[in-house]
């Protein structure tokens, strides 16, 4: 298998481009193929590879080869394939490519998602939702805000991280990811926040509890394309990997470790020779805040615990500088789906030449930056895909890797016991579902040591660490705090109190 390199990439503007979602994927195609003119002489693809996740359900159109290909005037034999892998469908666009590509071919990949233009808005989350296990979306697990806020607890929790530290490093991040965005040309979220704004509950109103509207990303549409040819240019795509894991949240061991990640950046280190702490910049995933930083310790860039500091300071567990979604990342750029992945790649090979903002940002760097790294996923984790890339004469030689550097999965000491008497919440989130109902969601962990989804039946039982009781469970996953009195006499019990207190 031969040495794959990147010649032209391209990406439209992220947003309200309502354009037909063919359209869209052949103009990123076009635009990549003009870019690569200053990097290869043959500008033919001899296959071509869309990446889009849902076609169907977003933009209503399938078909998407036959539209591409007559909107670029391919040649009516060539190869197409679509690949769809969820919200890590963009990069496994990429990695299909790559494959393709290290057989000798030159491969045009493109990806891209319409989101918005066909469903109403309430209507999306929904759509989204479907790369949760169907078992528990009926069991109350109904959109990935909840998958995450669920995750941050859990993480907060473990590290002792406090609700008011939490919420000052989402801030920080939305400020960061504004300023980058505000210089990037395909973002969308250009506008600086004030802590007021990000304070106010009426402009960043709560998602699911930790998690508001600014530590989210949001869902619009855009397209890009990366061309990959096996003759050289000044930037080689060394590896790319994927790995996946149980898409059902109640059958991991845990959230703030994913074991995809873990696995598919061994195998990229392995490939490219490299020790996590030689990376110059990184695009990490960041549809929800908490999640670049659980991917930075999954991935061997942070002790465990130490992810949300990592993203913060950009500083590796060695010490050294390491360039962190200079892009805005999701939050800025937002989050079409199929297009995210593949958005990553583009905008590490951007800052690699120095193109548009990244000249500026980073100055006398520019030329420092030898090793990129991008982590895309699928879900919360169902699947993961990491890549690499690095100049073709890179200006720092490697060290040389060591088996003890490549990611480890989390040790023992940070994965919940078994409760030793009854089952317990781990945690605990309450988010508004499409019919603008509060849905109070939970993870319990049973004596028996497994863990299930469940649901409040009022927000008093959603606190962390408490035992529960289910209610019936042969009538649905509901449950109530231990101890916990309902209807009248608690009713009573609070007129007392009441009454008592007025008197004093």
């Amino acid at each position: 298998m031969g040495d794959v390199y990147i010649a032209g990439v391209s990406l439209t503007p992220f947003g309200k481009d309502f354009r037909p979602l063919g359209v869209m994927l052949a103009d990123a195609c076009r635009k990549a193929l003009q870019n690569s003119v200053s990097f290869t002489s043959n500008v033919a693809p001899d296959c071509l590879v869309i990446g889009c996740m849902d076609p169907i359900g977003f933009a209503r159109q399938t078909g998407l080869d036959s539209l591409v290909g007559m909107e670029l005037g391919l040649a009516r034999d060539m190869e197409i394939y679509h690949v769809e892998l969820g919200s890590a469908t963009g990069a496994g666009a990429v990695e299909l490519g790559k494959r393709l590509a290290s057989s000798g071919l030159k491969v045009l990949v493109c990806f891209g998602e319409k989101m918005k233009g066909k469903l109403r808005n309430e209507e999306i989350p929904t759509q989204i939702s479907t790369v949760i296990a169907e078992e528990e979306r009926e069991r109350g697990l109904g959109e990935m805000p909840a998958v995450a806020a669920l995750a941050s607890f859990q993480y907060m929790d473990a590290y002792k991280v406090s609700e008011k530290e939490f919420k000052n490093i989402c801030f920080e991040m939305s400020v960061r990811s504004l300023k980058y965005g505000a210089l990037n040309e395909v973002a969308y979220f250009k506008k600086p926040i004030t802590r007021e704004e990000y304070d106010n509950p009426e402009i960043n109103r709560m998602i699911a509890k930790p998690l508001t509207k600014f530590d989210c990303s949001g869902s619009y549409n855009g397209a890009g394309a990366v061309y990959l040819v096996p003759s050289p240019t000044d930037i080689k795509l060394t590896s790319i990997k994927s790995a996946f894991d149980n898409i059902k949240i109640s059958e991991r061991k845990t959230l703030i470790s994913m074991d995809a990640a873990v696995l598919a950046g061994r195998e990229v280190f392995r490939e490219a020779g490299l020790n996590p702490h030689e990376i110059d910049t990184c695009e990490l995933h960041d549809a929800f805040k908490s999640i670049p930083w659980i991917a930075g310790e999954d991935l061997g860039f942070a002790e465990r615990g130490k992810g949300h500091k990592f993203v913060i300071e950009e500083k590796n567990r060695k010490g050294r500088r390491v360039f962190i979604n200079r892009s805005g990342g999701f939050l800025a750029r937002t989050h079409p789906l199929g297009a995210s992945g593949g958005a990553q790649v583009v905008e590490l090979v951007w800052q690699f030449r120095g193109h548009n903002q990244y000249k500026e940002m980073f100055k006398e760097e520019l030329q420092k930056l030898n090793y990129g790294l991008w982590f895309n996923m699928n879900g919360f984790g169902n699947t993961c895909v990491v890549g690499f890339i690095e100049r073709k004469e890179p200006t720092l030689e490697r060290e040389g890797l060591k088996d003890e550097n490549l990611p480890q999965s989390i040790p023992e000491k940070f994965i919940l016991k078994k409760s030793p008497r009854k089952d317990r919440i781990i945690a605990a989130t309450q988010y508004t579902s499409p019919d603008e109902e509060k849905v109070n969601v939970a993870i319990i962990q049973t004596k028996e040591g497994d863990f299930r989804i469940g649901l409040a039946r009022d927000p008093h039982g959603l606190k962390r660490g408490k035992y529960i009781k289910w209610i019936k469970p042969e009538d649905g996953p509901y449950f109530i705090k231990e101890g916990y009195i309902k209807g009248k006499l608690s009713d009573l019990l609070g007129l007392f109190r009441k009454t008592k207190k007025e008197e004093e």
